[in-house]
């Protein structure tokens, strides 16, 4: 009975390590966005940690660079859903933002920018585009485009 229970235990335990993420993997790993909220989380409980807060630093600057140069990169096709593409990115970026802001230390630290007002704007015109879309097919007359 006892050699279950410490297997059982070690098992649970093995699991509990497995699956807490660590900021610098993250970071390392090239997912910036994740390894920002997961820092900013962790600098919530202890707002002095150097290695977290250089982490959180330099993954929003990376973080922020790779969804600015995706979203020029959308911003120069023609495709029809390019607005929803740039919405999703600005999105990504306000969901930084929005980790960021809960911890003090943290936005005091980055001063990250707001981009609510960017992601209405492409709301606007990725909803646009869908309306404009729907028209046009309706306009087909047929029961496929319905």
């Amino acid at each position: 009975m006892k050699k279950i229970y410490i297997v059982f235990l070690s098992a649970v335990v093995g699991i509990w390590m497995i699956s807490c993420k660590s900021a610098s993997k993250l970071y390392q790993k090239g997912n910036y966005d994740e390894a920002v909220q997961v820092a900013a989380k962790k600098l919530q409980k202890d707002p002095n940690d150097a290695k977290l807060r250089s982490i959180v630093h330099d993954a929003y600057r990376y973080a922020v660079t790779d969804h600015e140069n995706q979203i020029h990169t959308y911003s120069e096709t023609n495709n029809e859903l390019k607005w929803e593409w740039i919405y999703n990115e600005y999105a990504a970026l306000q969901n930084l933002y929005n980790a960021i802001y809960r911890s003090p230390s943290v936005y005091e630290l980055i001063q990250p920018v707001d981009y609510s007002t960017s992601l209405m704007t492409y709301a606007e015109k990725a909803g646009e585009m869908h309306y404009q879309r729907g028209i046009q097919w309706m306009s087909n007359n047929n029961q496929q485009a319905f």
